[in-house]
């Protein structure tokens, strides 16, 4: 007789890759507020002007666990989830933090602002300077297969009650009676 198979535990699988993700993003979001704000506590007087602190930096060591989250998930082969996504600049995978090392605004340039449909968030990395631009209030279109199927699906066929006026045309293998 045959070893009776284990059941399959259920659950995640790759339970370890995700534990190791969200380590990362958590790691590397607390260093980059770490770091902003001992930039903000340990000001020199008169060194180094004010504005010059609006822009803060994140940690180099925050950087590479952005890094190492983006290198992680990519190899894994694992679907991050929006919120985390967004929140990681593409071009250096720095953390964004509103407030802190990213700007945000609201942008509508659609006939002056006429359409509140048209909003769209840019947020700006301060570190790097680009901008990712993400729609805000807007309903998402349905799919262009759902559109499309939906009004062949509801149509009647304009043949309906129509009696097929062909005739039936029977094949010579249909006639003949099976030899067997």
């Amino acid at each position: 007789m045959a070893k009776d198979k284990p059941p399959k535990p259920k659950g995640v699988p790759n339970k370890h890759l995700h534990a190791r993700t969200t380590f990362l993003y958590q790691a590397a979001t607390y260093l980059t507020l770490h770091s902003s704000i001992n930039k903000n506590e340990c000001r020199p007087n008169d060194a180094i002007p004010s504005e010059t602190h609006s822009i803060q930096q994140p940690s180099p060591l925050a950087l590479q666990l952005g890094s190492d989250l983006h290198t992680v998930s990519r190899k894994a082969q694992l679907r991050l989830s929006i919120d985390l996504k967004r929140s990681v600049c593409k071009s250096c995978n720095a953390i964004l933090v509103p407030g802190h090392t990213a700007t945000q605004i609201t942008e509508n340039v659609s006939k002056g602002g006429k359409k509140p449909w048209a909003d769209v968030l840019v947020v700006s990395c301060n570190r790097c300077g680009s901008k990712r631009r993400m729609p805000v209030g807007a309903k998402r279109q349905p799919k262009k297969r759902d559109r499309f199927a939906a009004p062949e699906t509801a149509t009647t066929s304009d043949m309906e009650g129509v009696e097929a006026t062909t005739p039936v045309v029977h094949t010579a293998t249909e006639q003949s009676p099976s030899s067997g």
